[in-house]
Protein backbone atom coordinates (compact mmCIF):
# COMPACT_ATOMS: atom_id res chain seq x y z
CA UNK A 1 0.00 0.00 0.00
CA UNK A 2 2.99 2.56 1.06
CA UNK A 3 4.76 1.98 -2.41
CA UNK A 4 1.69 2.64 -4.36
CA UNK A 5 1.70 5.98 -2.66
CA UNK A 6 4.82 6.80 -2.97
CA UNK A 7 4.70 5.81 -6.66
CA UNK A 8 1.78 7.65 -7.45
CA UNK A 9 3.57 10.58 -5.42
CA UNK A 10 6.39 10.70 -7.31
CA UNK A 11 5.20 10.20 -10.79
CA UNK A 12 2.85 13.30 -10.27
CA UNK A 13 5.01 15.13 -8.03
CA UNK A 14 2.88 15.18 -5.38
CA UNK A 15 3.62 15.44 -1.80
CA UNK A 16 2.61 12.68 0.40
CA UNK A 17 1.84 13.27 4.41
CA UNK A 18 1.15 11.41 6.67
CA UNK A 19 -1.65 12.74 9.74
CA UNK A 20 -3.34 11.71 12.88
CA UNK A 21 -6.98 11.04 12.16
CA UNK A 22 -9.39 11.28 15.01
CA UNK A 23 -12.29 8.91 15.04
CA UNK A 24 -14.97 8.89 18.22
CA UNK A 25 -14.57 5.70 19.73
CA UNK A 26 -17.12 6.66 23.01
CA UNK A 27 -19.58 9.41 23.92
CA UNK A 28 -18.36 9.38 27.49
CA UNK A 29 -15.27 8.14 29.18
CA UNK A 30 -17.57 5.48 31.65
CA UNK A 31 -18.15 3.25 28.64
CA UNK A 32 -14.43 2.41 28.30
CA UNK A 33 -14.61 1.99 31.78
CA UNK A 34 -17.59 -0.38 32.00
CA UNK A 35 -16.12 -2.39 29.16
CA UNK A 36 -13.34 -3.95 31.51
CA UNK A 37 -14.97 -4.38 34.33
CA UNK A 38 -14.38 -8.38 33.83
CA UNK A 39 -11.61 -8.26 31.08
CA UNK A 40 -8.69 -7.12 30.12
CA UNK A 41 -8.79 -7.18 26.47
CA UNK A 42 -12.03 -6.39 24.35
CA UNK A 43 -12.88 -6.14 20.53
CA UNK A 44 -14.32 -2.94 19.12
CA UNK A 45 -16.01 -2.87 16.08
CA UNK A 46 -16.50 0.84 14.07
CA UNK A 47 -16.04 1.78 10.81
CA UNK A 48 -12.63 2.09 11.31
CA UNK A 49 -12.60 -2.16 11.14
CA UNK A 50 -12.08 -4.12 14.61
CA UNK A 51 -9.94 -2.83 17.36
CA UNK A 52 -8.30 -4.50 19.75
CA UNK A 53 -9.01 -2.33 23.56
CA UNK A 54 -6.40 -3.42 26.37
CA UNK A 55 -6.38 -2.15 29.89
CA UNK A 56 -3.15 -3.03 32.17
CA UNK A 57 -1.78 -0.99 34.90
CA UNK A 58 -0.42 1.80 32.79
CA UNK A 59 -3.70 2.48 31.34
CA UNK A 60 -5.93 2.32 27.85
CA UNK A 61 -4.02 0.43 24.79
CA UNK A 62 -5.60 0.13 21.54
CA UNK A 63 -4.23 -2.16 18.01
CA UNK A 64 -5.27 -3.74 15.17
CA UNK A 65 -7.13 -6.94 16.56
CA UNK A 66 -4.66 -9.03 13.89
CA UNK A 67 -1.45 -10.87 14.48
CA UNK A 68 1.07 -10.39 12.19
CA UNK A 69 2.55 -13.52 12.64
CA UNK A 70 -0.40 -15.37 11.03
CA UNK A 71 -3.09 -12.44 10.76
CA UNK A 72 -4.98 -14.33 13.83
CA UNK A 73 -7.57 -12.50 15.02
CA UNK A 74 -6.38 -11.91 18.93
CA UNK A 75 -9.99 -11.52 20.16
CA UNK A 76 -9.64 -14.19 23.42
CA UNK A 77 -5.44 -12.73 24.21
CA UNK A 78 -4.57 -12.59 27.06
CA UNK A 79 -2.98 -9.41 28.77
CA UNK A 80 -0.73 -9.27 31.77
CA UNK A 81 1.06 -5.85 33.00
CA UNK A 82 3.64 -5.40 30.60
CA UNK A 83 2.28 -7.86 27.27
CA UNK A 84 -0.33 -8.83 24.69
CA UNK A 85 -0.64 -12.58 24.48
CA UNK A 86 -1.90 -13.83 21.27
CA UNK A 87 -3.94 -16.99 21.71
CA UNK A 88 -2.80 -19.01 18.67
CA UNK A 89 1.14 -19.15 19.54
CA UNK A 90 1.84 -17.51 22.55
CA UNK A 91 3.45 -14.35 21.22
CA UNK A 92 4.32 -11.29 23.35
CA UNK A 93 3.58 -7.68 21.94
CA UNK A 94 4.46 -4.89 24.23
CA UNK A 95 1.93 -3.03 25.36
CA UNK A 96 3.69 0.47 25.14
CA UNK A 97 4.97 0.06 21.73
CA UNK A 98 3.15 -3.37 20.03
CA UNK A 99 6.26 -5.08 19.70
CA UNK A 100 6.82 -8.35 20.36
CA UNK A 101 8.88 -11.25 18.36
CA UNK A 102 10.72 -8.91 15.55
CA UNK A 103 7.11 -8.19 14.48
CA UNK A 104 4.63 -5.35 15.52
CA UNK A 105 1.23 -5.17 16.55
CA UNK A 106 -0.49 -1.72 14.59
CA UNK A 107 -0.77 0.53 17.46
CA UNK A 108 -3.71 3.42 17.82
CA UNK A 109 -3.47 6.66 19.64
CA UNK A 110 -6.26 6.83 22.62
CA UNK A 111 -7.51 9.93 23.96
CA UNK A 112 -9.64 11.10 26.66
CA UNK A 113 -11.37 14.71 25.54
CA UNK A 114 -14.10 16.67 27.51
CA UNK A 115 -14.98 13.18 28.68
CA UNK A 116 -15.41 11.62 25.10
CA UNK A 117 -13.04 8.88 24.12
CA UNK A 118 -10.85 8.98 20.30
CA UNK A 119 -9.25 6.90 18.58
CA UNK A 120 -6.21 8.24 16.06
CA UNK A 121 -5.15 6.56 13.16
CA UNK A 122 -2.64 7.72 10.42
CA UNK A 123 -3.81 8.25 7.23
CA UNK A 124 -2.02 9.29 4.56
CA UNK A 125 -2.65 12.29 1.89
CA UNK A 126 -1.37 13.65 -1.65
CA UNK A 127 -1.18 17.30 -1.89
Amino acid sequence: MYLVVFRYALKNKCFVSKKLKWYPLFEHSDELEALFAYRSAVVHRGVFGEVLLVKNKSGYHAFENRCPHQNNRLDNCTVTDEHVICPFHQYHFSCETGRGHGLYLEKYELKIENDHVFLGKEVWRLF
